[in-house]
């Protein structure tokens, strides 16, 4: 890559950021819920009857044009990545990088399907209960019915999705491919997530959800930790 190409990957990048912003507002619609919800069946939550159609919607909205901005900045870190690979001699640090790249590509799908995924879970357990009269076993019946039919490909790409990422960002950081140090392991979006988890239980807040928006925020450090391999290589181009 010329250093005009490294320059431009780096400014694409940032789409990253709008990206993001609206899927933490969609995760946030979806994941918010009163302070004394909880489980009632497998993934059902009490607190899903409280959630409005207007939320689902906004979701389903901030999913679809997140996921625009996000393919623009991916695409760019993608190819960045593909470059950086034909140099690299070390068979795991191409491992890595691959790994990294196949989930990178994989969030184009994945970042709207979860968001149309989650939200129609979600609304189709409320409408369901509607219908049922509010029977609360009845409903879970029905909605286990539904949910059955997209358990495969719901927790196939999400698995796929977010181990490759997870995987291929950690070797990748571990092993200083690309000069950023260590402590960017925290951007992975999967530990992202698991600090938000922690900073809910430990302090108090007045309602479940607040981790909901930290894997997606967790994306956003991620591409800035991306960005700040592509200066390296600017830095090094510049040495050369």
């Amino acid at each position: 890559m010329t250093e005009e190409q490294l320059k431009k990957t780096n400014k694409l990048m940032i789409w990253v950021i709008p990206g993001m912003l609206l899927c933490m507002i969609g995760d946030y619609c979806m994941g918010i819920e009163p302070l004394n919800s909880k489980t009632i069946s497998g993934m059902i939550s009490s607190g899903w009857l409280t959630i409005a159609d207007w939320r689902i919607a906004v979701s389903n909205i901030g999913g679809l044009v997140g996921t625009l901005c996000y393919t623009v900045a991916a695409l760019a870190f993608a190819d960045f990545l593909r470059f950086k690979r034909d140099e690299c001699k070390n068979k795991w640090d191409k491992i890595f990088i691959d790994m990294f790249n196949v989930g990178l590509i994989l969030g184009i799908m994945s970042f709207l399907y979860f968001h149309l995924e989650c939200g129609t879970l979600i609304h189709n357990y409320n409408v369901i209960y509607d219908a049922a009269g509010g029977n609360t076993d009845t409903a879970i019946k029905m909605w286990n019915r539904s949910y059955l039919v997209q358990i495969v490909p719901y927790w196939t790409t999400f698995i796929a999705f977010e181990l490759t990422v997870l995987i291929g960002w950690i070797g990748m950081v571990v092993r200083g491919t690309f000069g950023i140090k260590k402590t960017w392991i925290l951007a992975a979006p999967l530990i992202a997530a698991g600090i938000g988890y922690l900073i809910e239980i430990v302090f108090p807040w007045q309602f479940n959800g607040f981790c909901s928006g930290f894997e997606s925020m967790g994306w956003m450090i991620m591409f800035v930790g991306g960005r700040q391999m592509i200066k390296n290589e600017m830095v090094n181009y510049g040495d050369k």
